[in-house]
């Protein structure tokens, strides 16, 4: 709402540049008549002292496919630019433009800068100088932001400022009410009202006015004309805060302003959280995309998904002034009812216990309703499926929500998708010694990579570990590592108080089918770190092995990475998930059963490396023995193989691996036979040093 005729009006200098309007250059003293000038200005005025990218500008000022010498214009105009403004300058940067401004020079900076000031001052009770603050603040407003230019870009933003300031004037009404300036704000409550018929907190704050000025009947009227708008359009009684106010009207007590907006629910933002750059500013990009964003941040236990979402959502509290409610679904241990759910959230959001309606439907209805042309990060998380997500989604654009789970969540619509992995080593080297202690890990650099390596780079692994050295701090990091490094007693190493790396994965393993559960105990026998799909498929030895990898890939234990050059799937198991997955094996299958699924992986790599060097010169050399049965289906076969020298160069590190592992087990036939047949191969590429090092593995 434009608020320049209030009377409540304070005499404020006017800034020099202005977009909360038509567009307003050197305080009205300068016109730019071209259009590509002023679109360049407005969306610099915007970012003021930020970096622009080139891209964002290119956008702006060209519609469709720009020229090929946009580059050129674009700094042209630039100058142009620079040449007339004396109240701002333009920095060239690294990746684009910057437009240096004072604050008070812009009435955008003026407008955020007095909002912030006028609610600190309300959070102290200081009232009056909160509302001077305030509507210093809404002064700054001329109209709709650029309303005499359309810049695309810039759309979304200018929606997101409409929003905000309806937000700081209902701040602003609250302060002004809590002085006594109620007779002053019923014509300026009564037009907001009619502008926003559904909106609950201006429709309260005109009761309040009302009623303080001993119009008791035009207060209630309020409550009814807004209560039927919400019931007819909305389906949806009244919040808490409309009915509260209607009931203590009716008791003839006196009203005083209150709105759950704006609410934060998120939880503390760890200090020693450190890494996941690239990962928050991914995430921030998203949910700042027009519309309503929602994202699914999803990964393997303890790769860190709640911790990074409580950390992009403390980034983005800015970009949603009305809140951000953060709702433990707890999918993987004890998926919450929806009904229990929403039942929570309402009470977060002021709706007294007798206003929640008893259908699950009708809650999720009162739900959206509250959030309507709201500015609300939803954080979901630890979702257990779709359906828990769907009932919890707001119902306009504005808002964003941001779901972790453990499972990919595939079937949820219009979701856009993040998967967490590992740390770098960067990132998990300093991580350890933030919570180690940066001396520490400095003095014992060596052990600190092991115990990163020895940890996979899993966050949750890390921490347990850098928690462990911060309580003994005379312990040496070579013997933690030592200790990690031993498979038989690494997940008992990794506990600390009730953070346990066993239990975080125990949880996933248990929600899984029994056939997958077979599945993944089947595919940690292979120690590669990549495995193709088909070491994957005559591992599990299902005709459903496929139905078994989905679910895996679903539940985030097994990780796919692509498509190799013979356009096989590439799967991954964390090392973590590989040790609980071995230690479950020992106990739930017998002896026979382990060696019968590793058998049939290298009866498999048996076969095709010997269809694969017989079909290359040279291979016909290769004497005639009897070879164990091929467990993968002849078509199958075919079609990986054929182009036999691409199958090789993919799998060649992987078969030296196979011959080393095989010979181990003391199968001495087996590794010959894969290796005499990868040595085709090799002699006709000349890899000397991979010959070298096979006949070295047989020979030891």
């Amino acid at each position: 709402m434009n608020v320049e005729g209030s009377t409540h009006r304070e005499d404020a200098t006017m800034a020099k540049f202005g977009v909360l309007g038509p567009l307003r250059v050197e305080g009205g003293s300068l016109r730019l008549r071209g259009e590509r000038q002023r679109s360049l200005l407005a969306m610099l005025l915007f970012r003021a002292n930020e970096d622009v990218p080139v891209p964002q500008l290119v956008d702006a000022l060209w519609i469709g496919e720009p020229p090929k010498s946009y580059v050129s214009n674009l700094h042209t105009y630039v100058q142009r630019l620079r040449q007339r403004l004396d109240s701002a300058w333009i920095d060239h940067t690294e990746n684009g433009y910057r437009l240096r401004v004072s604050e008070r020079d812009l009435d955008l900076l003026v407008f955020r800068a007095e909002a912030a000031e006028g609610r600190r001052a309300a959070a102290q009770g200081d009232h009056a100088r909160a509302a001077k603050h305030l509507r210093r603040a809404l002064e700054q407003w001329r109209g709709q932001p650029l309303t005499d230019l359309h810049v695309p870009p810039l759309d979304t933003e200018a929606s997101r400022l409409e929003a905000e300031h309806l937000g700081v004037l209902e701040d602003c009404i609250d302060a002004e009410l809590a002085i006594g300036k109620h007779n002053e704000l019923i014509g300026e409550l009564t037009a907001l009202a009619a502008e926003n018929p559904l909106r609950e907190r201006t429709a309260a704050q005109l009761m309040i006015a009302l009623q303080r000025a001993g119009r008791q009947a035009d207060a209630l009227s309020v409550y009814r004309r807004t209560r039927a708008r919400l019931v007819e359009e909305l389906g949806v009684e009244p919040s808490g805060v409309l009915r509260r106010a209607q009931s203590t009207v009716l008791r003839g007590e006196e009203l005083t302003p209150g709105t759950p907006w704006p609410i934060c629910q998120l939880p503390a933002d760890l200090l020693d959280f450190s890494g996941r750059a690239t990962e928050i500013d991914k995430l921030a990009g998203l949910l700042s995309e027009p519309g309503m964003p929602l994202v699914v941040l999803s990964g393997e236990p303890g790769a860190g998904k709640s911790t990074l979402a409580t950390k992009v959502a403390h980034r983005l509290r800015t970009e949603f002034p009305d809140g951000q409610l953060f709702i433990p679904l707890t999918g993987t241990s004890a998926p919450r009812d929806v009904g229990a759910l929403l039942n929570d959230v309402l009470r977060a959001l002021d709706v007294s216990g007798s206003a929640i309606p008893d259908d699950v439907q009708a809650r999720a209805a009162a739900y959206r309703g509250l959030l309507t042309d709201r500015r609300v990060l939803v954080v979901l998380d630890d979702a257990a499926d779709p359906a828990q997500v769907r009932a919890l989604l707001p119902g306009t654009p504005g808002c964003a929500v941001l779901v972790t789970s453990r499972r990919r969540l595939s079937a949820l619509e219009g979701a856009r998708r993040v998967e967490l992995g590992p740390m770098s080593d960067d990132e998990a080297s300093l991580l350890l010694a933030r919570i180690a202690g940066p001396e520490r890990v400095a003095g014992e650099r060596a052990a600190a990579a092991r115990i990163t390596a020895a940890c996979g780079n899993l966050p949750l692994a890390l921490r347990i570990a850098a928690i462990r050295l911060a309580m003994r701090p005379y312990l040496p990091l070579a013997a933690l590592a030592s200790r990690l490094e031993d498979v038989l007693r690494k997940l008992d190493e990794l506990t600390v108080s009730d953070l346990q790396l066993r239990g975080s994965i125990a949880l996933s393993y248990q929600a899984l089918s029994q056939d997958a559960q077979r599945g993944l105990r089947a595919i940690a026998r292979c120690r590669n770190e990549n495995q193709p799909g088909w070491a994957v498929t005559a591992l599990i030895d299902r005709p459903d092995a496929d139905r078994t990898v989905e679910e895996l890939v679903e539940a985030g234990l097994l990780w796919p990475y692509g498509a190799d050059a013979t356009g096989e799937p590439r799967y991954r198991l964390h090392d973590m998930v590989r040790v609980f997955a071995t230690e479950v094996g020992v106990t739930e299958d017998s002896r026979d059963e382990r060696v019968a699924s590793v058998r049939r992986l290298v009866d498999a790599a048996i076969n095709l490396s010997d269809a694969a060097a017989r079909a290359l010169p040279g291979g016909a050399l290769l004497p005639s023995v009897e070879l164990p049965p091929q467990p993968l289906p002849a078509e199958f076969v075919a079609k990986l193989l054929a182009d036999p020298q691409v199958w090789f160069e993919t799998e060649r590190t992987n078969l030296l691996s196979a011959v080393a592992s095989v010979t181990a087990l003391g199968w001495r036939r087996e590794a010959e036979l894969i290796m005499d047949r990868l040595a085709v191969y090799l002699r006709l590429r000349c890899n000397h040093a991979d010959l070298r090092t096979g006949y070295d593995i047989l020979g030891a």
